[in-house]
């Protein structure tokens, strides 16, 4: 077997296959994830939006007092058990509106926050910045809740920015920027507006909640009908009063926490808002399974088990080995073959008559004797030649056709090729 010199240190092997490994595995992570990967910086009115229509400031002041905020991609976010806020765009069809909140009757509350004003791009603007241009109006908001309740949605002009508004769950709030109000047979206000509807209400929809009918109580009073299982579904119909540009102001950000506080007091879990209202859902395929629990574990044993195979590969004994091949072309290798092939069979002493008989016709043809000679006067004749380290050459043929095991072949063939060699050349 011949050795072949490594052509790479190994050192740079390694750093190379780390590199191609690590990225393979980002590969696999990326194709399963898809969309969840996508940034939530697209302007939208959305949980990870930065623009100033989303509601990014809001999930971070819920973090920082202590609240556990996450984001759902996919529709298993719709079983949570905490707060679920529901930001539908404008044209989000309301069947599916409907669908959600019939589904978290008995799960979980829900917040909706309607959309409010209309936003555009600007290349001056950092990633995710938006434009705040005209209201949307009240027309998407009954549209995407009419599946709901019979509701109608206006925007109060006259109304003026700054006035205190009554609210059942902070005490007070400022009046935002064209105050945008819902009202309706099933309305229940929790934020009063300045004339007439309110800018947060709940659905009544027979549940009891103690903390978000203060300022309107239900109007359902058969006890056949009430259930205290039900969980709330709270509506936001002025969105300026949770986005990015209302937590700017300090009383209205602290009265958004009160209102998330008092939306979720009768559920364990925490706040999730959802994104696939806005796009930025994923639906689960066998790579998005291979990276999420249970199928993590199994999947990191895998990548662990190949981590280790590579290792031992780095760390075998001695460079590399190139097997010769099992027929060699040549004479050369079919005597070595044939050789190979007697030995394997164990029938080296039926050769040793047949070798020394050809050395002995081979010298006997070289010094000129004639093939009409006895075997005695070649025998003769060539032990006249000389001795070849004491020995004669009849005495090393005798001794080769005499020989029975490999070793004793071995040394007698060797001995008589030495003598040829020596005196006939």
């Amino acid at each position: 077997m011949s050795v072949q010199a490594n052509p790479f240190q190994r050192t740079t092997i390694m750093v190379m296959f780390a590199v191609s490994f690590t990225a393979f595995i980002a590969l696999l992570y990326g194709l399963g994830m898809g969309d969840p990967l996508a940034s939530g910086k697209n302007g939208d009115a959305h949980g990870a939006s930065n623009s100033i229509v989303g509601y990014k400031a809001l999930a971070s002041l819920l973090e920082k007092t202590g609240v556990s905020v996450q984001y759902s991609r996919s529709p298993a976010g719709m079983d949570d058990e905490g707060l679920l806020i529901l930001t539908p765009g404008p044209f989000t069809p309301t069947e599916e509106i409907d669908a959600v909140v019939q589904q978290r009757s008995y799960v979980g509350p829900t917040m909706i926050i309607l959309p409010k004003w209309q936003v555009g791009k600007s290349e001056k603007l950092k990633k995710g910045w938006m434009l705040r241009g005209d209201l949307w109006g009240g027309d998407p908001g009954e549209e995407m809740l009419k599946d709901l309740a019979d509701v109608s949605i206006s925007v109060d002009d006259k109304a003026r920015p700054g006035d205190l508004l009554v609210s059942a769950v902070g005490g007070s709030v400022k009046t935002p920027e064209h105050p945008v109000t819902i009202k309706g047979d099933f309305i229940r206000t929790i934020v009063r507006g300045p004339s007439k509807g309110a800018l947060v209400a709940y659905l009544d929809d027979g549940g009891v909640y103690a903390r978000l009918d203060r300022l309107d109580e239900s109007h359902i009073t058969d006890e056949d009908e009430i259930d205290e299982d039900f969980y709330p579904v709270v509506i936001v119909a002025d969105a300026d009063l949770l986005n990015n540009a209302g937590m700017a102001d300090k009383s209205t950000a602290r009265h958004a926490v009160a209102l998330i506080k008092a939306a979720s007091a009768a559920s364990d879990g925490g706040v999730t808002f959802d994104l696939t209202f806005n796009g930025l859902g994923s639906a689960t395929n066998l790579l998005t399974l291979a990276f999420k629990p249970p199928f993590l574990s199994a999947t990191l044993c895998l990548i662990t088990a190949a981590l280790a195979a590579a290792w031992m590969v780095f760390n075998r004994f001695g460079p590399p080995i190139r097997e010769k091949r099992s027929l060699d072309f040549g004479k050369a290798a079919l005597v070595n073959n044939s050789a190979a092939f007697i030995s394997r069979m164990q029938r080296e002493y039926l050769v040793t008559d047949r070798y020394a008989e050809m050395i002995r016709a081979q010298s006997a043809e070289a010094v000129g004797i004639s093939p009409l000679a006895s075997e005695q006067e070649i025998h003769d004749k060539l032990d006249e030649l000389g001795e070849s380290e004491g020995n004669r050459f009849s005495a090393l043929f005798h001794q080769l056709v005499r020989a029975s095991k490999p070793q004793e072949i071995a040394d007698g063939a060797a001995a008589l090729y030495a003598w040829k060699k020596e005196f006939i050349g």
